[in-house]
């Protein structure tokens, strides 16, 4: 009797076993087709251009008479002035960074509270965030068009008689494609925060309130610290967005006037599609990549520090 109830127990064993690996199989073909393309897509594009950014390599050679160069693409970032300034302008873009963090936290502020046309504000305020780039782009390019455009219409009807240049001008073309930077992510980084500020237990308001803390102190000392994570996510964001982001200076400036505009992604772009240097704009991509880790990493031990 004690054999054959092992033997049955064996028996269903075997059938769970069976049944689990196809359920097993079944899980790994869902993934099947999202983790070939990860494979192709991400990780054999990024081992390719490793490889690639110590060659000489352009879209009009054969893969055959790429030749070896080694390090020379990185040496050659040294001297490359065009790199250089696009590294300048990208530093002056973070500038952008604290202004977009303070408006969003601002209007977060806004909608959690009780305020007219709520709704209706969350979505005016998101809408630029699924908009089609190109679309903000040629818009925003018509707006400070400098002859014909709405902005310096109503500035010369106001009584200015030179109204600036806007995106033809070395001074003020950068203004420009900040402004359309802040306006793109504000809305987005608005609705983060504000679901970082309904996870605030409101418990922690009241007892400070009973304490006599202020609303000033209240801010300081609940609010800011509890949304501290939420900035630093917010933070490495939007740097990652402005060293990379190229498509709307394509569309708006190209990188200029001369190289006023031109920020890391926008050089990568044209060195390796304007001038098929694939070789040299890899180079620069890892480059790129170890500029944002090392500001990652600073803004991680910053985080770690003040949290102790």
């Amino acid at each position: 009797m004690r054999t054959k109830l092992t033997s049955i127990e064996l028996e269903k064993r075997k059938l769970k076993r069976r049944k689990q690996l196809k359920e097993d199989i079944a899980g790994y073909l869902f993934i099947l087709p999202n983790l070939v393309g990860f494979l192709v897509f991400t990780m054999f594009a990024v081992v390719f251009s490793f490889l690639m950014s110590f060659t000489d390599w352009s879209l009009i050679k054969k893969l055959s008479a790429v030749k070896w160069v080694g390090l020379k693409n990185y040496i050659d970032l040294f001297s490359d002035k065009w790199f250089q300034a696009s590294v300048i302008n990208n530093l002056w873009f973070l500038l952008v960074v604290p202004v977009t963090i303070f408006l969003a936290m601002i209007f977060a502020f806004l909608m959690n509270d009780k305020i007219f046309f709520k709704k209706g504000f969350r979505t005016i305020l998101y809408l630029p965030n699924i908009t089609s780039t190109v679309a903000v782009s040629v818009v925003w390019f018509t707006l400070f068009n400098p002859r014909m455009g709405p902005v310096n219409q109503l500035l010369m009807a106001l009584g200015v008689d030179n109204p600036p240049q806007w995106l033809i001008s070395t001074v003020w073309a950068k203004p420009c494609i900040g402004l359309l930077m802040i306006w793109k992510s504000v809305g987005y980084y608005s609705l983060l925060y504000l679901a970082a500020l309904q996870g605030i237990p409101k418990q922690l308001y009241e007892s400070a309130t009973m304490d006599g803390a202020s609303g000033v102190k209240q801010f300081f000392k609940i609010t800011i610290p509890l949304l501290s994570p939420t900035t630093f996510m917010l933070t490495i964001l939007s740097v990652m967005n402005n060293f990379k982001d190229w498509s709307l200076i394509q569309i708006m400036t190209e990188g200029g006037p001369g190289t006023s505009t031109y920020n890391i992604g926008y050089y990568i772009y044209y060195v390796a599609f304007r001038k098929s240097r694939m070789g040299y704009a890899s180079a620069i991509s890892w480059v790129l990549l170890l500029i944002l880790m090392v500001f990652t990493i600073i803004r991680f031990y910053v985080e770690k520090k003040k949290d102790f």
